[in-house]
């Protein structure tokens, strides 16, 4: 997934006390925490270039390749709370460390993958790294800076995460015309030896919260849950759905989703998600939208990329570029986005960037065989750009500002990991597109515009759950 609108959902994890420490340290955290975060935002766009690659090397099926992205977003979707808990119990420089190194056995076990098992468990541990590296950095980077100063160094972590998810997948798009995609993901290792150098030499020892609770039962419920609700649609969605397994991992998913949540109630506000998040009005629209709005944006960033290699043929290095535009718009945009909220209030820009992100949907129903990127392709993506840019930082504000401040870090993890299950859930059921090649393969892509341009209109209906009123900047506290 692309990095940009990612960071800016993230950005709100970065809410810890500030320790006593100078400037020169300052900017050596968050150099070690952007390049440790980076590893996470350059390897799912990496993976969008290179899916079409790896399916026809490896002869994987649709149902293959949709667990090629699933195995990584599952345990991030499902393990970033508890990820922050462990941080806050063993020390958040340790558990960073801890997911760049997961990071790296598992980009180290996809690159020699000799078949689809191997592969998926590569991606899993990617995942299970990632889900460590996220929070924790996001945590050793708030304790590094006063309340005054996290704003501008959340925005230079953020403007690193955009660079490096816009640029690893121009590399990977040209190492995939000249080699293999075993070389992309080689590219990463030296990135991963660089963050665990920098991380050790430059982010200082931590607190460790003994007592600091780990919801393990909640952290097992919910990847059992995402997993079985995903196989089932991924079944569902690849012609099985008359199959015992697909109704039995249905059935399982959703009875983990349900215990999920009443385990959770019955914690109270011991619990990973505590239900005092979610008597706000506001912060359920939010996660409803986020979960809508999210999903359709990962079924562009997947498809699209695939579309122009698979079915319009064109080089790999053209479809690592396809997204660039992207994100140097929605960095450019976005800060933009605050002046509109304080002009128009917190619902509009909301309505208007969930509109607009259909609109490119719809758009992309004009890519075609013959397709040309800057007259076919630029301009959904465009549109998704301007769509993101007028959405996500307002909407990571409403979610920061919708709870008392002694919540804000909880919310925003929930919403974080909320963008994560909604991607899931929508590669999931992509099944029916990624069967296809050559010119058959447009029907099923045409299908799945139309249907995340409709998951895009009901994120813009879900706004008006959200209490109307006017935007209130989030002061992080320090």
């Amino acid at each position: 997934m692309s990095g940009a609108p990612l960071t800016l959902s993230d950005g709100g994890l970065a809410l810890t006390e500030p320790e006593v420490v100078g400037e020169r340290r300052r900017t050596m955290v968050l150099a070690a925490s952007s390049l440790g975060s980076c590893l996470v935002f350059v390897s799912g766009a990496v993976v969008a270039v290179a899916l079409a690659e790896i399916g026809r090397d490896l002869r994987l099926s649709p149902l293959d390749l949709q667990w090629v992205i699933n195995a990584e977003l599952l345990p991030l979707a499902a393990l970033t709370l508890t990820a922050g808990a462990l941080g806050d119990r063993f020390g958040h420089k340790l558990m960073f460390l801890a997911g760049i190194a997961l990071f790296g056995l598992g980009a180290g076990a996809i690159i020699l993958a000799p078949g689809f098992g191997a592969l998926v468990a590569g991606r899993f541990v990617q995942g299970l790294g990632e889900a460590l590296i996220l929070p924790n950095g996001l945590s050793v980077l708030g304790q590094a800076f006063p309340a005054d100063r996290k704003a501008r160094a959340v925005g230079i972590w953020s403007a690193a995460g955009a660079v490096a998810s816009g640029a690893g997948p121009a590399i990977a798009g040209a190492m995939l015309d000249e080699g293999s995609w075993r070389s992309a993901f080689l590219m990463l290792l030296p990135l991963v030896a660089a963050a665990l150098a920098a991380g050790a030499a430059w982010i200082p020892g931590d607190r460790r919260g003994r007592g600091a609770r780990v919801d393990a039962g909640g952290a097992v419920l919910s990847i059992v849950g995402l997993g079985g609700l995903g196989a089932g649609l991924t079944g569902l969605t690849n012609g099985s759905g008359s199959g015992t397994w697909v109704f039995a991992a249905l059935l399982a998913g959703l009875s983990c989703l349900a215990a999920l949540f009443l385990t959770q109630r019955r914690l109270g506000e011991r619990a990973m998600l505590p239900p005092s998040v979610f008597a706000s009005r506001s912060v359920v629209g939010a996660n409803l939208f986020t979960a809508l709005l999210y999903g359709a944006f990962a079924v562009m960033l997947t498809l699209i990329p695939f579309v122009m290699i698979r079915g319009a043929q064109l080089p790999a290095s053209l479809a690592g570029l396809a997204f660039l535009p992207l994100q140097l718009l929605i960095t450019a945009v976005s800060p933009l986005a605050g002046t509109l909220c304080r002009r128009f209030g917190r619902r509009l820009p909301l309505f208007a960037g969930a509109a607009v992100v259909a609109s490119a949907c719809l758009l992309s129903l004009g890519i075609g065989s013959n397709a040309a990127y800057w007259e076919d392709i630029f301009p959904p993506i465009l549109l998704l750009a301007l769509g993101m840019s007028l959405a996500i930082a307002p909407l990571t504000t409403l979610v920061l500002t919708s709870v008392d401040a002694d919540r804000a870090g909880t919310a925003a993890g929930i919403n974080s990991a909320v963008s994560r299950a909604g991607s899931l859930i929508a590669i999931a059921m992509l099944g029916g597109v990624l069967q296809q090649g050559g010119p058959q393969l447009f029907s099923g892509f045409y299908a799945a515009m139309i249907g995340a341009a409709i998951a895009s209109l009901l994120a813009a209906l879900a706004v008006f759950i959200i209490e109307p009123g006017p935007h209130v900047d989030f002061i992080p506290r320090g």
